[in-house]
Order: C-alpha cells, then structure tokens, then sequence
C-alpha cells in the first residue's frame, strides 16, 4: 500500500485554498468593477446653451437635456425662474439599483423686449397745430423692469424714445417710431403715422381780446368755430379734439385748465346744473365715474364741442344729448 506524503497534501490543500481566494476575490471585484462602472455611467448631457426665459412658470426641464444616461427620478434641487442669473438643479437619476445625484446649472435670462402699446395708429392736425407725440403712447412696460419711462436721449438704463426724420411744421405723412430698450438690452419698436393736412385760409386765427373777458366771449368764440374738423389729439385752431376745443378757447384769454379730459374735471370749482351760465364746461362720463367728454355751455341748454371725426366742432342741445349718448354729465367747473 502507497503512503500519501503528507507536505504534498498539505500544498493540494493549500493551491486549492488559494485558488477559491483568488476566485472570490476576482467575484468579488467584478462585482464592485460592474458598481463602479454602472453608477459612473450615469451622467446628464446639457444642451450647449442651457437657458431659461425669466418668469417662464412650469418649465419642463428635459428642454436642457441633450441626452440622459439613466432614468430621472427626481428634481433634488430645482432653480427660480423670477430670479436672473446661472443656477444648479441637481436630478437624481437611477441606472439599475443604483441612484446618482446629476447637476449642471441653467442660466435665467432676459430676452424679451418690451410692449409698446399706442392709443393710436394715425393722428391728424393741420399745419401750425401743436401735438403732443407723447400723449399717443399709452404705456411701455417690460417684463422685469415694469413700466418704462420716457427720455429723449441715449442713456444705459431701461428708456423709450419718439424719434423722427421728417420736419413735422410741413404737410405730408411723417413716420413716428417709438423706440424702447430694457436694461438687458432687448430693444422694440413701434411706429404710427402723423398726418399734417393744410391750413385752411377760411378759420380765424386771431382774436381781440376784451380787457376782462367773461364766459359770454368765449362762447361767442366757440360759435366762431363751428363746423371745425374733428382731429385727435388737436388743440387748434384749424382742429380740436373734445378736451383740445375747451382747453384752445380758455387759452385765447390767457387761461391754463390742462390738457385732457381728466385734467378739467378738477380745474375752477364746481356749479350745479341749474346756475350754468355761458363759458363754464361740462364734463361728461359713464356710471364708472371716468371722465370720457369735454364741452362749453353756451346758453340756452346747448353746449358746443368737438364731437368726432364726422361731425367735427357742432352745437347740441344738453338734454338730447342727455339721453341719446349713453352719458352724463359728471361735472360743471366754472372758471371765469
């Protein structure tokens, strides 16, 4: 019978031993390798430019992903829209049984320009009247820097301009652009058309002006002015518009009372309707209370005004219009 040496078993059982180490070991490490090479996989590719428009609510943030390795469970860390500037998100984004935290930073800006809104398209005056340009924009606003103010030269921050390249004192159609920048840059424009008709030879241009001129002359001026074309925004002589007419007459005798409607229901004070007299004026509105019509009494329950483009200046009678304009009368001021 053959002995078995024992040192030669021993080194059987030690190779043996060694090689379910080495085999555990490589086990054990491919796993880890497979780990490691699975949990660095996971990445996020952005967009070269990741941007987002300021105040944009309910974004979507796959609109800065090019391409993702994995599956996006959750926004860790999600940006502020109303806040300008490069921010992170961090996703969480699993692959297999494995969840990684991505970021990568979005920058929040500002690339719309600001609104201009005008009152109107077209202005028509008569050669010599005054316009006031300004008084046609009804607001420019911006996105972030609210309401925007106007200025008349170049200047760094937010601003909008009236700018022109005709000699508006001559007849013609002359383009009128409103220019507007915001802070950021971002720049609008927007144009109307300023329509000079000639001066009529027939409409007085002059008057003589009593020492102490009362209501009873400045009707008797408004009458002078009868059949008067109706033009927005004018101020006379050759076309008013309702609060143009009133603020023109007061203007012959020296007189300031603004403007516009608005201004005039605050100017002198207050009568009733039963003591109007000659040269006071009637301010006409809706229930809401919003003055919308300017007007003189000239005696007798009538009032002259400029009424609309198709009538021009005309004579009512205060009680037909009472009824038939859907208005009333919100005050009577007396200046004189």
């Amino acid at each position: 019978m053959k002995s078995i040496d024992g040192p030669s078993i021993r080194k059987k059982l030690y190779f043996s031993l060694l090689l379910m180490v080495v085999s555990l070991m490589i086990g054990i490490g491919s796993v880890a390798y497979h780990k490691y090479r699975v949990y660095q996989s996971i990445h996020v590719v952005v967009h070269k430019t990741a941007t987002l428009e300021y105040g944009s609510a309910n974004y979507d943030v796959n609109q800065f992903i090019q391409k993702v390795e994995g599956k996006i469970v959750s926004i860790e860390q999600d940006i502020q829209p109303d806040v300008l500037g490069k921010q992170e998100i961090v996703l969480k984004v699993q692959k297999e049984n494995f969840i990684k935290d991505v970021s990568f930073v979005v920058e929040v800006v500002d690339c719309v320009a600001p609104v201009i809104s005008l009152k109107e398209e077209t202005l028509s005056i008569t050669e010599g009247d005054t316009i006031d340009l300004l008084a046609n924009v009804s607001s420019v606003t911006d996105s972030i820097d609210g309401d925007i103010s106007y200025i008349d030269s170049a200047k760094d921050s937010s601003h909008y301009s009236i700018e022109y390249t005709d000699d508006l004192n001559t007849v013609g159609s002359h383009l009128i652009t409103v220019d507007a920048i915001d802070r950021f840059g971002n720049r609008s424009t927007k144009s109307f058309t300023l329509q000079v008709n000639a001066k009529p030879s027939f409409y007085p241009i002059s008057y003589d002006v009593p020492a102490n001129p009362n209501g009873e002359y400045l009707a008797s001026v408004a009458r002078s002015l009868l059949g008067s074309p109706y033009v927005s925004a004018g101020a006379g002589p050759y076309g008013f518009d309702c609060s143009g007419f009133v603020s023109y007459l007061y203007s012959l005798i020296g007189v300031s009372i603004g403007r516009s409607t608005y201004d005039q229901q605050f100017v002198g004070y207050g009568v009733s309707y039963e003591d109007m007299k000659p040269g006071d004026i009637l301010v006409w509105g809706y229930v809401d209370g919003q003055p919308t019509h300017s007007a003189m009494y000239v005696g007798d329950g009538c009032m002259i005004h400029a009424a609309n483009q198709n009538e021009g200046v005309i004579i009512s009678n205060i009680s037909f219009w009472l009824s038939g304009s859907g208005t009333h009368i919100l005050t009577i001021r007396r200046i004189l």
